[in-house]
């Protein structure tokens, strides 16, 4: 089933947008196609090779003892001894609290069957897992694995209460589904309180709601997801892009969240929209085929009925979880590797022979010669394609990988020079990788453009034009995609480019119409360019899109006051804080109009909020030199002065210059 799976995965990414980026994804998801030919070949290496109870029992406490230490060093960024990536939600290693979940969700369970088979000290060691995973999986505050967790363990103690044989067993799983009942019914009951309300884990159930931010921004995305199944529904847009869906039918309320979603944050609207309705049946063919052989054809696997309802519990614990998130690397690879464990069983079933050695016919010494030569042959062959084929597929994105970081570390100590060559040699491996150092040489080379401590105009154009040049590519390569559109229009607009910036803006409207960030691009562009009516109106329709979005607002007042029309600004922030705010863009587009008296004001209000930050005073200090307030000028550098000690001596000589009638 799963060979049909990734089949399918294979198809929809063969007859999709764009087939380069199904297959080899990108280094924060890693969730191509060439991902899952590797899962698949992973499942086909676990059920040739393990074939006794007794090398997956090793493989389980592998895995299980691994668990242990994620989940400790997960306890210690509890405690502030090792830093978390979530703010106070538990990452581990893997980066992102919802993977650390799901990681959880499987060991648990795992631990769960281990300590029903254990008959002698084990037991307590897998209880203290169980309970250690469980606390950590709790601090990762995921609310679908936990729900998941609770309503797998809820569904396994059911079965196990009705189908076991004794009594005592019986009476105790009855026992723990009232404990589980209490707790919930409990936590409804407080949910209102302010215990609930402080704890940052409890307070995400307490606030769950249709018009809650996450979840109303949820329902968005899958509605967005439906309308792109609909427009694809066979095979879907391909893997790895439903980013085209998201853009295509975006919709504006989603301003509230992240600018960019890759993901529908279910796995079952990602399989409807990247790989179709097939592409959804085969997934969810992997789960009932699971279900299948652990529960209604139990006896065939061997399997305990302890065994059986913690296993199919596990799958639907992590099937629920898919409801919230997305699969990534980890999840993908335990979802495989029980999904063998079934096949395993499933084929074996009981009695289960005690090693491999009893599954072979014959002896082991029965094989000729001419039989053991022709495997040496036939594995160095293997072993050189293998050779070839990491040196072809894994290398070349390795190595941009390391350069990309390298990139960083030289911005980081203002090693320009050293930055840009390092992203040069990423992009000449040509890997998979070249949209994302793409994609971050384009910020390096704005901020280097930017930057007055590079002097080197020479170089700065250097920087500009090979970014430019570069992202064009990466336009040729994805038209249709307008996130790689706006970092190309970004770079136009920092170098000066505004015709060929407007151009391609347009462009990337006709694609996403409703994007309201193409609008503030495209706005700012004809602002620069000087053609305030034309940015005016533009920005205006950013607005209309969704009034509720106070940025849009705020863009569309300043480009109000760049336009002359300073009524319309006014009316625009009058139950909006107005326009007298610590707003850099207001500053600016009143500075552009040598609006004094708003200048000032804003000045003063930037120094309220700022005391401690003398830029702006020195600024209201040049604002009253040049209106002719000299007086008032040597005010604001005597208060400097009072704040900063270090600018003393700079202070009283800007103050002596102006009393001698100059203007420093």
């Amino acid at each position: 089933m799963l060979a049909i799976f990734v089949g399918v995965v294979a198809l929809s990414s063969l007859l999709g947008e764009n087939f380069y980026r199904s297959f080899w994804s990108n280094y924060e998801r890693m969730e191509g196609l060439v991902t899952y030919l590797h899962l698949l070949a992973y499942f086909l290496v676990l059920a040739g090779t393990m074939k006794t109870e007794r090398i997956w029992n090793r493989l389980f406490h592998t895995t299980l003892f691994a668990s242990a230490i994620i989940a400790f060093y997960g306890v210690f960024q509890l405690f502030g001894i090792l830093q978390t990536h979530q703010g106070n939600r538990l990452d581990a290693t893997l980066g992102n609290a919802s993977y650390l979940a799901v990681y959880m969700i499987f060991h648990i369970f795992l631990a769960m069957a281990l300590f029903y088979r254990a008959r002698d000290y084990r037991k307590w060691i897998y209880l203290f897992i169980i309970i250690l995973e469980s606390f950590v999986l709790y601090h990762t505050a995921t609310r679908g694995a936990i729900l998941g967790t609770i309503g797998g363990l809820f569904i396994s103690w059911i079965l196990i209460a009705i189908l076991s044989s004794n009594k005592k067993s019986k009476l105790a799983h009855i026992s723990l589904l009232a404990g589980i009942a209490v707790i919930i019914t409990g936590f409804l009951f407080l949910k209102t309180t302010n215990f609930v309300k402080t704890s940052p884990v409890l307070s995400r159930f307490a606030g769950i709601s249709l018009t809650e931010g996450t979840t109303e921004s949820r329902l968005t995305i899958w509605k967005m997801s439906w309308r792109g199944f609909k427009e694809k529904p066979i095979f879907g847009w391909g893997q790895e892009n439903f980013n085209l869906v998201f853009n295509k039918y975006y919709e504006p309320i989603l301003y509230k969240q992240e600018a960019w979603f890759d993901r529908a944050h279910n796995v079952f609207f990602d399989r409807l929209t990247t790989n179709g309705i097939f592409g959804l049946l085969s997934y969810m063919g992997l789960l009932g085929i699971a279900l299948y052989y652990l529960w209604a054809k139990r006896k065939k696997t061997g399997l305990s009925v302890e065994d059986s309802a913690i296993f199919g519990s596990m799958f639907l614990a992590y099937f629920f979880n898919n409801l919230f998130v997305f699969d990534n690397l980890i999840s993908l690879i335990l979802f495989a590797t029980f999904l063998a464990y079934v096949g395993f069983r499933a084929k074996v079933g009981a009695p289960i022979p005690a090693s491999a050695h009893e599954l072979r016919s014959g002896r082991p010494n029965e094989t000729s010669k001419g039989a053991d030569y022709g495997k040496a042959v036939y594995a160095v062959i293997i072993g050189a394609a293998f050779v070839f084929v990491i040196y072809i597929v894994n290398v070349p994105g390795i190595l941009a990988s390391k350069a990309i970081i390298n990139a960083f570390k030289a911005a980081g100590t203002g090693n320009a020079n050293g930055a840009f060559a390092e992203f040069q040699k990423a992009i000449s491996y040509n890997s998979f990788g070249s949209m994302e150092t793409r994609e971050h040489l384009s910020s390096f080379a704005m901020q280097v453009y930017d930057s007055p401590n590079i002097i080197d105009k020479e170089f700065k154009n250097k920087v500009a034009n090979y970014t430019i040049d570069e992202l064009k590519k990466q336009n040729e390569q994805y038209p249709n995609d307008i996130r790689e559109m706006i970092f190309l229009a970004a770079v136009y607009n920092k170098t000066q480019k505004y015709e060929e910036a407007i151009s391609l803006l347009n462009k990337a409207i006709e694609v996403a119409p409703r994007k309201q960030q193409l609008y503030f691009e495209l706005g700012t562009s004809y602002l620069n360019k000087g053609d305030h009516e034309k940015g005016l109106a533009t920005l205006k329709k950013s607005f209309d899109l969704d009034q509720s979005f106070e940025d849009a607002r705020r863009i569309y007042a300043v480009s109000a006051i760049f336009a002359g029309k300073d009524t319309l600004a006014e009316e625009l922030m009058k139950d909006h804080g107005g326009t007298v705010q610590d707003d850099e863009r207001f500053l600016k587009a009143y500075a552009q109009r040598n609006n004094f008296e708003k200048i000032t004001a804003i000045l003063k209000v930037f120094i309220e909020k700022n005391s401690t930050n003398i830029q702006y005073r020195l600024k209201l200090a040049a604002v009253y030199l040049q209106a002719g307030y000299r007086t008032k000028s040597i005010e604001q550098l005597e208060k400097a002065v009072e704040a900063t000690p270090d600018f003393k001596k700079q202070g009283e000589f800007y103050i002596s210059e102006i009393k001698a009638g100059r203007n420093p």
